[in-house]
């Protein structure tokens, strides 16, 4: 079930990622940037005032989980500049690519409280076959 639910979330980005790029293109990157992050905004208050949701003591949370609010917006436009110069497919692929490396790095050392999971050998064919994939995709 939730690899099912990583692959409609896949879908549903690559969606995303398409939309926010062509508004990219009309609006400018800045923009675009804004106007989603509003957007999405508006949408979590309207669920959280739906469902009678209350704020937690924001005192208490770590700065370090803030960081992805953070994160998300400068994602959102570095796809809004990246997608208009090399589209959406080879901008896709070298954000996963990026997001494999990076995933492994942060399983294998155990960074940010996450369990130590080490590479192992069996998973560098595959990561061979996305380097290869990723690197015929920039080349081409």
């Amino acid at each position: 079930m939730y690899k099912n639910l990583a692959l409609i979330n896949g879908i549903i980005l690559a969606v995303m990622i398409f939309l926010n790029g062509m508004l990219a293109i009309i609006t400018g990157p800045y923009m675009s940037t804004f106007i989603y992050h509003v957007l999405g905004f508006i949408l979590i208050m309207t669920i959280s005032i739906i469902k009678k949701n209350r704020f937690s003591n924001l005192k208490k949370v770590p700065l370090m989980f803030f960081l992805p609010g953070i994160l998300s917006v400068i994602t959102i436009f570095l796809n809004n500049i990246s997608i208009p110069e090399i589209g959406l497919t080879l901008a896709i692929g070298v954000t996963l690519f990026g997001q494999l490396i990076m995933s492994s790095l942060v399983e294998h050392f155990g960074l940010f409280g996450m369990p130590v999971n080490r590479f192992k050998k069996e998973k560098i064919l595959g990561f061979s076959i996305i380097s290869l994939g990723t690197i015929i995709m920039i080349a081409l």
